[in-house]
Formats: C-alpha cells, sequence, structure tokens
C-alpha cells in the first residue's frame, strides 16, 4: 500500500506542485496528543509535511515540525522524510507535532551534517523564471 501511495504521490510532484505553494494536504487537523502513522508524500517547505493516510490528498495530514531547526531546507526535510514511514504526535492546535522515523525525531535528523549534503540532490518540482525557456521572435516577425 505504501508503494502505491508512494507512487501517486510522485505523480503529483510531477505534475508540478510548487513548493511553497497551496497545500495538497486536505485532511482535517488532528486534536492535540493524536498519533498520526504513514509515510511522508509531500513537504511544503523545511518544517512542514504531509502523512498519507490513504491514496487521496484529502486523506493527507498536514504538520509541521515542532523540533525543526529555524535553518532546515525544503531539500533537507525532503532528504530526510520523503517517503518513510513516520509516527507523529501532535502537539497543539496549530498542527505542531515531533515527528520520529523509527525511534529518532526528523528534527534530530535534520541537524546531521549529511542532510546538508544531501539536501542540494533535491529541486523544486517547478521551473523558476530563470529556468524558463527563452521566448525568441520568429523571423517573419522582426
Amino acid at each position: 500500500m505504501s508503494k502505491i501511495i508512494l507512487g501517486l504521490a510522485l505523480a503529483f510532484v510531477g505534475a508540478g506542485l510548487a513548493v511553497g505553494a497551496e497545500s495538497p494536504c486536505g485532511g482535517r487537523a488532528p486534536a492535540t496528543g493524536a498519533e498520526l502513522h504513514g509515510p511522508v508524500l509531500h513537504v511544503l517547505d523545511g518544517r512542514t509535511l504531509c502523512i498519507a493516510n490513504g491514496v487521496d490528498p484529502s486523506q493527507w495530514t498536514e504538520v509541521t515540525l515542532q523540533d525543526a531547526p529555524a535553518s532546515a531546507s525544503w531539500g533537507g526535510l525532503m532528504s530526510v522524510a520523503f517517503g518513510n514511514d513516520v509516527t507523529c504526535v501532535v502537539q497543539g492546535s496549530d498542527r505542531t507535532a515531533i515527528c520520529r522515523i523509527g525511534q529518532r525525531s526528523i528534527g534530530a535528523r535534520l541537524n546531521d551534517a549529511a542532510v546538508a549534503k544531501d539536501a542540494v540532490s533535491w529541486k523544486p518540482p517547478v521551473a523558476t523564471p530563470t529556468d524558463a525557456p527563452v521566448m525568441r521572435m520568429a523571423a517573419a516577425d522582426r
């Protein structure tokens, strides 16, 4: 099931969901103290991710990592969490949570020196204006 959900998430990324764009996570806000389990299928920024409880984005829950360092990057969180099964315990009504992969928190993992190196391997899923093709005037229009 996790592989199917991960495949669907990659399709959403391939479709061009922008980093920092409106969240595709349509699940309701979890209650304080709730424990969430599932794969990370979308990363919004260096502190915010979506946990899948099903294949449809309306079943994905957005949480903000309470213990993520201020310097956390989108690429860093992608390299640490994307596609991994996590367990999150919601800390507050604002969707903040402590999330773990195995026994170690994602926030602690983001402080690892190797994460900065791995983070550069991830590129945002949409082109920036400088990456866009340059429009050229056709010879007939001169």
